[in-house]
């Protein structure tokens, strides 16, 4: 087998998952018509194997394209990757999509191991503050309050900066700014003038924020409270923007186990159900009526991990789209070539690519 690229004679590289075919980083693969094709890096161009160094090479393949939980498909073409960086693009038709919510559990346990580290050194300074107060004499009030001021410090440090909404004066409804409810009028002009150019929220306001999604189009709204006593509202691609944000704040020490393991059979529930938009699913299926009533904070630990699961989970696939779509354009062009290739062949060849089908296909 050749190492080198047929069009532009660039270096293929090796891999070393693939035992009965070590060339090449990127391999496609049409089981149905027994094709492999080795990807050139360099100009993209697929290169067609010799018919006798296929059949083990392709089943093993299948088998690895069908191990791994990395994967995304179209109708036509499938992308995994693989040990060692190698990918497999996979030609027929799509398999059953997998989630990515199995590779968020890594985050989340980062988190868990943050969350003991702060629980940890929030310990350790309580017991110095206590021995302090107790040195002096100071009453059990005044090291609460020193706690609170601690943990005030906090939040002011860690909050998040959201982009400024588009404003409407005319209509209070859309989307823009609005007084938050019962606020017969904001702090200091200091704080809102801040607030309007840097919109920022502290966890108290995350947990605070309504969600609401439009029967008609599904269009999303939130609406989240900020700093300065208003409430931010953004609708369609802005909300878009700004949920996984919040979200992400809101869960920003992970959850507990149970609920990482139910987030994930509901967003599996979701992705059942074959829509695109999973977010909106699982706002529909978890939260349903309570949406626009609901505070973000009290969907749950499962549900908020669901829906920041199913956030990340759409973009990747949208990172992912454009990259299918050029493959599977790249594909038509090289099975036309490669269907006249395969018609050289002789009649041996093609019983051994016909036994090849029966038995992977069996």
């Amino acid at each position: 087998m050749y190492s080198t690229c047929l069009y532009c004679h660039a270096e293929l590289g090796a891999n070393e998952v693939v035992e009965h075919f070590p060339i090449g980083r990127r391999l496609a693969f049409d089981l149905a018509n027994g094709r492999l094709w080795v990807i050139c890096a360099a100009c993209k161009r697929w290169n067609l194997t010799p018919v006798e160094e296929r059949w083990e090479a392709i089943e093993e393949c299948e088998r690895l394209f069908e191990g791994t939980r990395l994967r995304m498909s179209t109708d036509n073409i499938g992308l995994a990757r693989v040990a060692e960086g190698t990918e497999l693009v996979r030609v027929g038709a799509a398999m059953r999509p997998e989630l990515a919510a199995w590779r968020f559990g890594a985050q989340l346990a980062a988190r868990r191991r943050q969350y003991r580290w702060l629980v940890a050194g929030g310990v350790v300074a309580i017991g110095g503050f206590y021995a302090g107060i107790a040195a002096v004499g100071a009453s059990v009030g005044a090291f609460q309050g020193i706690w609170q001021l601690a943990q005030r410090g906090y939040e002011r440090a860690t909050r998040l900066v959201l982009p400024t909404p588009a404003s409407s004066a005319a209509d209070s409804n859309s989307p823009g700014w609005r007084w938050a409810a019962g606020i017969d009028r904001p702090q200091t002009e200091e704080e809102i003038a801040r607030a309007a150019v840097h919109p920022r929220v502290e966890t108290s306001h995350v947990r605070s924020t309504k969600l609401w999604l439009d029967p008609d189009d599904a269009r999303l709204e939130v609406r989240a409270p900020v700093v300065g006593r208003r409430v931010a509202i953004y609708t369609g691609e802005s909300a878009a923007s700004v949920l996984p944000k919040l979200v992400a704040k809101l869960n920003r020490f992970g959850g507990k186990k149970v609920d990482e393991r139910l987030a994930v059979d509901m967003l599996a529930r979701v992705a059942e159900g074959g829509t695109h938009d999973l977010a909106g699913g699982v706002l529909r299926q978890y939260v349903g009526s309570g949406l626009g009533t609901r505070k973000l904070g009290e969907y749950g630990g499962a549900t908020s991990l669901a829906l920041e699961m199913a956030l990340q989970e759409q973009r990747e696939r949208e990172l992912l789209a454009g990259e299918l779509l050029e493959l599977e354009a790249a594909w038509r062009e090289a099975e036309e070539l490669a269907r006249i290739a395969d018609t050289l062949t002789p009649s041996s060849i093609d019983a051994a690519l016909a036994r090849l089908k029966t038995r992977l296909q069996g």
